[in-house]
């Protein structure tokens, strides 16, 4: 019993720390994705944030580079990389450019009833234009539009789109500030090259180094798609 009081007791502790931070979370640190499209906005430099897969880091004050660990585990290699053409308080204009490959072995049967496999390889580039803008004293306004360029040595003749699927589309967002340490992040866009709308809605928390974000996505693609939208990084200076 006593262990477990002591537990309690140093759980209460950290959670109030965290907590007590005010103005910290966003003063000076614009957030560099809304509900889930990119803003305008790159991290500073000598910056970066860790997620749950996700790591990123401003090699300088325009440009930041980004990986998603967990994809690669999963033998998706990628990579994302954000540069900022203007950046001030209230206006901030971004291209970038992501990028991914994914190769596995496929079984086969051959006319005389052979097994083997082949092996297919799926690339994806992503070039993107961001930009964000203020629009009232609590409150952003976001568009980006991106192109989807895909390329496969293997021909299928039933692909279904996956929740996470994403192609040629323009989307518009908002963030609304509801407090000093609270976003409400709300986008909506159009998939043209899966002909599909994809909304989402959240809540990002933003303490003086963790972040959270929750909320729900959905994408009409295919038979259509909810999904919880959550992001768990921190974020810290060099």
């Amino acid at each position: 019993m006593g262990n477990g009081i002591r537990t309690l007791r140093l759980v209460t502790f950290v959670l109030a720390g965290c907590m007590s931070t005010v103005d910290a979370g966003f003063e000076g640190r614009p957030i560099t994705t809304n509900a889930f499209l990119p803003t305008g906005y790159t991290l500073h430099e000598g910056e970066f944030t860790v997620g749950i897969g996700s790591i990123n880091y401003g090699a300088t004050e325009q440009l930041q580079f980004g990986t998603n660990l967990l994809l690669w585990i999963f033998q998706v290699k990628n990579a994302d990389a954000k540069f900022s053409l203007l950046k001030d308080e209230d206006r901030a204009v971004a291209i970038g450019l992501g990028a991914s490959h994914f190769s596995l072995n496929l079984l086969r049967v051959d006319g005389n009833g052979l097994w083997g496999t082949d092996e297919a390889s799926f690339t994806t580039l992503v070039p993107y234009a961001s930009a964000s803008l203020s629009i009232g004293e609590r409150t952003m306004g976001h568009l980006a539009g991106q192109f989807a360029y895909f390329r496969s040595d293997y021909e299928t003749d039933d692909v279904e789109v996956a929740a996470w699927a994403s192609g040629t589309g323009l989307t518009v967002g908002i963030e609304q500030a509801l407090s000093d340490l609270t976003r409400l992040l709300a986008d909506v866009g159009y998939d043209a090259t899966f002909s599909g709308v994809r909304v989402a809605g959240g809540v990002l928390f933003g303490w003086d180094k963790f972040r959270l974000k929750l909320g729900l996505n959905y994408y009409s693609a295919g038979d259509g798609f909810f999904f919880p939208l959550v992001g768990i990084w921190w974020r810290f200076h060099s």
